[in-house]
């Protein structure tokens, strides 16, 4: 069963959904479900950064370092304001950045997907490591994934799921879940 604890002290504007979590959270698979369950646009932040830049994520970060990279995050971010309603899926390091964090906040809604550490863990053992900068082994997964919860849990909902539960069952779970809030979608 997916679960989630939407926080609801602000009600902040649904026009765009900011799908935040660490890497190999979902972000990309769910939020292309969810843009379609809600028939909404979808943006990977990832994939407009690396359109901009003419080269990989991992490129920008070897080549240019990682601050030339949230630099150009946050560029691409603030150009989300132009997606009238769609579903963002951030980089796994956006939320850690207050200025992203306001971006966020004034533009839409921030939704944590959190299928907890160990379920991050065995995706990031089945998927291809070279295309992750800040993969240096298991160890420091953990350690990176702690230092950044405090930041995820400034999210408006967080969306928890079993190991077992598919990119569409998430979606489903958020679209409900949006519904219940009464968010105008």
């Amino acid at each position: 069963m997916v679960s989630a604890s939407p926080d609801e002290t602000t009600p902040p504007s649904t026009a765009r959904l900011y799908l935040v979590g660490f890497m190999a959270s979902g972000k990309t698979s769910v939020g292309s479900r969810l843009a379609r369950l809600l028939e909404r646009s979808f943006v990977d932040l990832d994939a407009v950064i690396e359109e901009k830049a003419g080269e990989s994520v991992r490129a920008i970060f070897d080549h240019r370092g990682e601050q030339a990279f949230r630099d150009l995050e946050y560029q691409c971010l603030r150009q989300t304001e132009a997606v009238e309603h769609g579903v963002i899926a951030t980089g796994g390091g956006a939320m850690v950045f207050e200025r992203n964090r306001e971006v966020i906040r004034r533009l839409g809604l921030s939704i944590w997907l959190d299928p907890g550490l160990e379920t991050i863990l065995a995706r990031l053992a089945r998927s291809v490591k070279s295309d992750r900068p800040l993969y240096l082994g298991e160890e420091q997964i953990r350690e990176l994934y702690t230092r950044r919860l405090d930041t995820y849990r400034m999210a408006d909902l967080r969306v928890t799921s079993p190991p077992e539960a598919t990119a569409h069952t998430v979606a489903a779970r958020i679209e409900h879940l949006l519904r219940e809030r009464s968010c105008g979608i």
